[in-house]
């Protein structure tokens, strides 16, 4: 029996953006390293989450609900939490990390430092901090949301074994209780289930308070080309072809063709569609549309537009076509 997922996990929309931006930048840019950098930390954050749902999973179901990477605001605070485990006993938000090397706890100034092998230091973010503010902010949104009984506390979890982890001073890791590396995530539950072994609420309250959560479920709105400075003037428009992943291909007759490979495709144009929500918005003009896949008229873009037979709003002249991605599949985590 597997645990119960009420939000399974998908890759961030974040990373999604950031990998549509970098298909679709001009060839040369100077933001390119930064935005390549950018991704590779955020796959192996990815990669990170990703082990540790396995290992939720074979959670047993009579005890656990999961929720994947929950956004909540809460008095003007954002709440990000990569996995929440509930119980009748006991919420348990889970940090997941996937930082290699050797890491030292630097309880002093709070800080993760990671000597690199040129000989300098690489200092992140104590992620200890970041899981007690956002347990407070928690346990704030639970009171006032009447869950005030049930206890919180948390883990961070490390996802690979090869992880080394020390103290920057010599000497106990400060809460080291609270952080495990790869497997050792279910001693840790198990530890905190003889700790707070009295049940608190019911299962119907249990789920009650999962569906609450999934409710104020908010996630950051994000506009990736403010983000890193980019200028729509930057951004390729067009159908990328799908063997040379050239930009644009050419529109000929109700199909694109690669000016440079010669590959001929009807379909190509959909993963382009993704890229402009990605890029911009979920919502698309005739006109927008048009511009974006450079079709030589408005009345070929219109009646290709129409053929998606996507959802709209508006009269005739102003009407918004709503988009929404495909289903995506797994990033690649290698």
């Amino acid at each position: 029996m597997i645990s119960v997922e009420l939000k399974e996990l998908t890759p961030p929309l974040r990373l999604l953006k950031t990998q549509a931006l970098k298909r679709r930048l001009i060839p040369g840019h100077s933001k390119l390293p930064v935005i390549e950098k950018n991704i590779a930390i955020r796959k192996a954050g990815y990669w990170g989450e990703h082990l540790l749902s396995k290992y939720l999973k074979q959670l047993p179901n009579e005890k656990y609900l999961i929720i994947h990477d929950l956004h909540l605001e809460h008095k003007g605070f954002h709440i990000q939490i990569d996995n929440t485990l509930l119980s009748q006993n006991l919420i348990l938000p889970i940090e997941a990390k996937n930082i290699l090397g050797t890491l030292y706890f630097d309880d002093q100034f709070n800080q993760l430092i990671r000597p690199n092998e040129d000989g300098n230091e690489e200092v992140f973010e104590d992620p200890r901090v970041q899981a007690r503010w956002h347990r407070s902010l928690l346990r704030d949104w639970l009171d006032t949301n009447g869950f005030q009984k049930l206890p919180l506390d948390y883990l961070i979890f490390f996802a690979s074994n090869k992880t080394i982890l020390k103290s920057y001073r010599n000497g106990t890791i400060r809460d080291a209780q609270k952080i495990c590396k790869a497997r050792d995530i279910f001693n840790k539950i198990y530890s905190l289930e003889k700790q707070f072994n009295q049940t608190k609420i019911n299962y119907n309250s249990l789920l009650e308070l999962g569906k609450l959560l999934l409710k104020h479920h908010s996630p950051d709105e994000i506009d990736i080309l403010k983000e890193f400075g980019i200028s729509k003037n930057d951004v390729r428009p067009g159908v990328r072809c799908p063997i040379c992943l050239h930009i644009p291909m050419r529109y000929e007759r109700g199909k694109w063709r690669c000016p440079i490979c010669q590959t001929l495709s009807n379909e190509t144009f959909l993963e382009s569609l993704d890229d402009y929500f990605y890029l911009y918005k979920p919502t698309i003009t005739n006109t927008e549309f048009r511009d974006f896949f450079l079709f030589p008229t408005v009345h070929i873009a219109q009646k290709k537009l129409q053929s998606l037979n996507l959802p709209s709003m508006g009269t005739t002249k102003n009407r918004l076509y709503l988009l929404s991605p495909r289903k995506v599949p797994p990033c690649d985590l290698d």
